[in-house]
């Protein structure tokens, strides 16, 4: 009895060390899949360094008028859906490491022609070259997605953002002390080890399930589990979807044709407009204005006269902020953190556009709060990285279908990017056209709209599986063969069962 007991004991204890190693195995490949986020970090933060140097007398090309600014902001950004196609393409045909990897070498090229540059066409060049990598490494979020267990799909894909925030942390320090062209040297030494170390990662599963290619995505899921056992059920699962869809993973005729049928499906588009909807409520908000004009927006709102000083406590709080947000994504739902986030990022643009049209025309030091920018600023960062920053960019992987999902979260990344490069071209004529509280006004209404879509229609997503969260799209006919199959595999907790319904239904032994 005793001896039992032991091996019982044992036995737990071995399965609880093995279950430890597989997550530890999962967090690693999810932190390396996004140190690619490093670096967009750093393209988004580079922009705030960039500017107010070139825009000094002493600048080694020149100063810089206010149209030549904003299109060198805007370059880093007006590349990325070209990226973001060609890298949901790439992803597809090649896989999601390869495409990662891939990714890496316009970063450290467009970094070397931004270093190197001795005037504003090649420095222009390699703005644009670094803001193609960003769209093309957007695809480690679905490799994120594809290899993490559910419970885990939030968190693991939140620390993109945290990286992305280190990135901003990082350029933002170095940009107070070094010249512009050492931050680039700099950021190239990064995007050469990320590429280096990404050489060590597994393929993503689904993907080689979806390319026919069982034995290695079993290999994959062993190791990144850390069970034989585990890997074989979640490859069962992925089998079972495809055979639901009644889509066996033997080669189609012809795949061109089921692709555009594929896209017309409710669980391809209504994903695509409710995160299209998404990131123009994101961009309307001013979240990136802020990040790529932080030294510029805290000169005219007079938030301080040390703006390396703010635009760095901006840097730590997104940082900060960011880890918390990845918490808070394990506790509350989707749906719950966008809406709060945008209500208070609602809340603080309304005072401060209320109060910058109240004090405008008041000299900084003759203001009766001055410190009242800086903090709204602050408490603008840091409410944003509790949702509207980082969930639309994690709801990308997991709201479309496997056999579309890499392009079709290219698709909606390069609308994403586009709408970033509209915000951030147009804020300097903007600003001219309406003035700081007019501009803060647009940005209070579009955040109070982002609250308003996240209550209504933003998808839940939390916990759920992939597959069920593209079942929850898909509209199933009466006549469907595997309409109750598909029900009873939502309400039924043994797989095994669903699965033996299904190949029952198929005429299968």
């Amino acid at each position: 009895m005793i001896g039992k007991l032991i091996e019982r004991a044992k036995a737990a204890v071995g399965g609880a060390q093995q279950a430890h190693v597989g997550f530890l195995r999962m967090v690693a490949s999810a932190i390396v899949a996004h140190g690619h986020s490093v670096s967009v970090g750093l393209c988004q933060g580079y922009s705030a360094v960039l500017l107010p140097q070139l825009s000094s007398p002493d600048s080694d090309l020149g100063s810089i008028s206010v149209e030549a600014a904003s299109w060198l902001a805007g370059l880093g950004v007006i590349s990325n859906p070209l990226g973001a196609v060609i890298g949901g393409t790439l992803a597809e045909l090649f896989g999601r490491k390869t495409t990662l990897l891939i990714s890496a070498l316009p970063y450290v090229l467009g970094w070397l022609l931004i270093a190197a540059a001795n005037d504003l066409y090649w420095l222009g060049l390699g703005r644009f070259v670094t803001g193609f990598a960003v769209g093309l490494g957007s695809i480690s979020y679905v490799y994120v997605a594809e290899v993490s267990s559910p419970e885990h799909r939030g968190t693991l894909a939140a620390t993109g953002p945290i990286l992305v925030s280190l990135g901003v942390l990082i350029a933002y320090s170095l940009g107070a002390s070094l010249s512009w062209r050492f931050v680039a040297l700099a950021a190239a030494v990064v995007a050469l080890c990320t590429g280096l170390i990404s050489v060590l990662l597994p393929e993503s599963p689904p993907w080689l399930m979806a390319h026919g290619r069982e034995k290695k995505a079993t290999e994959a899921l062993s190791w990144l589990r850390n069970s034989p056992d585990k890997a074989i059920a979640e490859v069962d699962a992925i089998r079972l979807m495809e055979i639901e869809k009644g889509e066996p993973q033997t080669a189609k005729e012809n795949r061109v044709k089921e692709f555009f049928n594929t896209i017309m499906e409710p669980c391809v588009w209504k994903p695509f407009f409710i995160l299209v909807t998404f990131f123009f409520f994101q961009e309307g908000s001013g979240i990136y204005i802020i990040l790529f004009y932080a030294v510029d927006v805290i000169n005219e709102v007079g938030a301080g006269d040390d703006e390396a000083l703010v635009s760095i406590s901006m840097g730590v709080a997104r940082l900060v902020m960011s880890i918390v947000g990845a918490c808070m994504l394990c506790k509350f739902k989707r749906k719950t953190l966008a809406a709060t986030s945008a209500l208070l990022m609602t809340l603080v643009m309304a005072c401060m556009s209320a109060y910058e049209y109240l004090f405008s025309s008041f000299a900084f030091e003759d203001r009766i709060v001055s410190w009242f920018p800086a903090a709204c600023i602050l408490l603008h960062v840091c409410v944003s990285m509790m949702g509207m920053l980082q969930l639309p960019w994690i709801m990308t992987s997991e709201l479309f279908p496997l056999r579309v999902r890499s392009v079709a979260v290219g698709l909606v990344t390069a609308l994403a990017h586009l709408l970033i490069f509209a915000s951030v071209k147009t804020y300097p004529g903007l600003l001219f056209a309406v003035g700081l509280p007019g501009t803060l006004a647009l940005f209070t209404s579009a955040s109070l709209g982002a609250a308003i879509f996240a209550l209504f229609f933003l998808p839940e997503t939390k916990d759920k599986t992939l597959g069920e969260i593209e079942t929850d799209f898909s509209v199933m006919s009466k006549d469907d063969e595997f309409s109750e199959v598909c029900t009873e595999r939502h309400c039924s907790a043994n797989k095994v069962e669903v699965r033996n319904n299904v190949a029952t239904k198929r005429g299968e032994p």
